[in-house]
């Protein structure tokens, strides 16, 4: 009887490429220079055998995992959402396996898994700071690759990746100030994250260069909370006559309890929102909102962080590149304007 064929080894990749087997495992452990046409010929052996490296052997001879971490704050956030999809797919076009954790704004769950992907011997790591970055400096002191993505990390030395939060929050801002609205509340909350505290920063700038008050409302992280202040509007004479939401929580909390109170959009209350909602454009009236390119974003990040895992150990390089990619102002109709096409 036959016995089933084992799992094909370096040995039978080698001689199916017509090279050596220690050429094999530089090229899979990445470990020394090969050409590009034995590269070409270890390639096409590797996909035609279906050969597969032992990652455990590896981690065990000192060589990193083919795994990138990934340390979002939400993973409900379906702006973080895009940004991993975009990463997980350059990773995996890299070869690598994305380990994707989230820290829940909790100090104790982010050290443990700092912890974790440590123990995991991940190649490098983007992470969304949320919370103190002294777990961070573990993987300094390992020669890991760092890269924060959304927001710096203060006191370490990482790349970054950031969007143009306070330009596109005054764009936003001065744009319903142009519709005549004079009291334009801003509703969100995590004011202390450098993103939404940027974005706060351009609410402000538009409102004060107006001569009108700014008037925030920063500890809207439910519906409830946004029930709660739709409810005081509802009953008030005075109430704003615009709102400009934060990030993507508070602009589906915010919709829904502005609807429960029939509090109609924009005849009644007009409403910008910092970032696209999947359904923005479909919705009645639909969304006027500043769109951040989440997926750019995510690529944007992955490319820096695979620049950083490909460098070679001995070469100095500087830490600290900053990307800040454009946002994009999409104005639809919730702002008060009316027959612009939903973009």
């Amino acid at each position: 009887m036959k016995k089933p064929s084992s799992m094909p080894t370096v040995a039978d990749v080698a001689r199916v490429a017509g090279v050596g087997a220690i050429t094999v495992s530089r090229f899979v452990n990445e470990t020394s220079y090969v050409s590009a046409a034995k590269k070409k010929k270890i390639q096409a052996a590797i996909d035609k055998l279906g050969y597969r490296p032992n990652q455990a052997a590896r981690i065990l001879k000192g060589h990193r995992a083919k795994v990138i971490g990934l340390i979002l704050p939400d993973l409900a956030d379906p702006f973080f959402g895009k940004c991993a999809s975009a990463i997980e797919s350059y990773a995996s076009a890299h070869g690598y396996m994305t380990l994707i954790v989230a820290s829940k704004h909790d100090r104790n769950i982010s050290n443990n898994e700092v912890s974790m992907l440590i123990g995991q011997r991940v190649a490098g790591l983007i992470v969304v700071p949320s919370l103190s970055n002294d777990s961070l400096t573990e993987f300094l002191h390992e020669g890991i690759p760092i890269v924060a993505l959304d927001r710096p990390l203060s006191g370490i030395a990482a790349d970054e990746v950031v969007v143009e939060n306070l330009g596109g929050a005054q764009t936003a801002v001065e744009h319903l100030i142009g519709h005549g609205h004079k009291r334009i509340v801003c509703v969100g909350y995590d004011k202390e994250s450098h993103a939404v505290s940027h974005r706060i920063l351009g609410y402000t700038n538009a409102m004060q260069s107006a001569g009108l008050k700014p008037e925030l409302r920063l500890s809207i992280q439910s519906y409830e909370d946004a029930l709660k202040l739709a409810k005081q509007w509802s009953k008030s004479p005075d109430r704003p006559s615009a709102v400009f939401t934060l990030n993507n929580v508070a602009t589906r909390h915010m919709l829904e309890a502005l609807r429960e109170v029939n509090l109609q959009i924009p005849e009644k209350i007009a409403l910008v929102a910092f970032d696209d909602l999947e359904l923005a454009k479909l919705l009645s009236p639909a969304l006027t909102v500043v769109r951040q390119p989440a997926v750019g974003l995510g690529a944007q990040a992955a490319r820096v962080l695979f620049e950083r895992i490909a460098a070679p150990k001995n070469q100095e390089s500087e830490f600290g590149i900053k990307l800040v990619l454009p946002v994009e102002f999409i104005i639809r109709n919730s702002c008060g304007c009316t027959g612009i096409p939903a973009a």
